[in-house]
């Protein structure tokens, strides 16, 4: 099954490390231009750098917009810019967040209302600001990574997974807002993911291996294998599937 995107603007928040790197990556390849959000430090802007000189090398076409989407009123400026510059906006891929391995008894004030804006606040405010212009052409894909935390209570914080259930809330809402107008919305739930992050919160041999004997598929995800999902609920096969939550874990969340 061919999944094409040629032809498509696609905002990737979180866009240059770890799922979303794969994911900008995995939209180029399939023909899409790629308008990548990150914050502006060092480590972010070194990984945009990495994933385009990745898309140029096989021709394709991405823009750095870098900002933070916590702040509403960039939120609007970074859809608008992907209408300025190519035309459209097609499809929203809401990837940025974070968690930190904190008990809820240490878990500050500060702390939990960052940990809520940065990974649900700003998810709603990209959609919000990105739906008018996908209405007008009557087609979108909006996409959110959510996590199997927000059903298992895992994730490393209380604030992670009480967010990220609260992403599986905004897709049923938002997916009977949007169908009407030509809008799916998704959301993709990852789990045992390797990325940097569990790499450095897991790095002996034997914690690593405790995580594999918790996969029925007997090994760890990789952010290609969110990737490839988020690309199909992305292209136009996936007309008829919006609402979702879709897991993928390698049969762990259920275990």
């Amino acid at each position: 099954m061919e999944l094409s995107l040629k032809g498509k603007v696609a905002i990737v928040t979180g866009g240059s490390q770890g799922i979303g790197a794969a994911i900008s990556l995995s939209f180029a390849r399939s023909g899409a231009v790629v308008l990548i959000n990150h914050l502006p430090v060092k480590r972010d802007v070194e990984g945009f750098e990495s994933v385009k000189n990745e898309i140029e090398s096989f021709g394709g076409r991405c823009l750095s917009v870098s900002g933070d989407i916590t702040d509403s009123s960039f939120c609007t400026t970074l859809c608008d810019t992907a209408v300025k510059e190519f035309g459209s906006l097609d499809i929203l891929v809401n990837s940025a967040g974070f968690t930190r391995a904190v008990k809820s008894n240490e878990i500050t004030d500060a702390l939990w209302k960052n940990g809520i804006e940065v990974n649900l606040s700003a998810a709603f405010y990209t959609a919000r600001a990105a739906q008018d212009h996908m209405a007008r052409v009557g087609y979108g894909r909006i996409i959110f990574i959510g996590s199997s935390g927000s059903i298992t209570g895992g994730g490393g914080s209380a604030f992670y997974s009480a967010a990220k259930a609260g992403i599986n809330g905004l897709v049923r809402s938002l997916s009977k807002e949007l169908a009407p107008r030509g809008i799916t919305v998704n959301a993709v739930l990852p789990a045992l993911i390797e990325t940097d992050l569990l790499r450095n919160r897991h790095s002996e041999p034997e914690q690593r291996k405790a995580l594999v004997d918790r996969i029925p598929v007997g090994r760890l995800g990789q952010p290609d294998d969110v990737a490839n999902m988020v690309l199909f609920l992305a292209s136009e096969k996936a007309g008829f599937v919006s609402g979702q939550q879709i897991i993928v874990d390698g049969g762990s969340t259920y275990k």
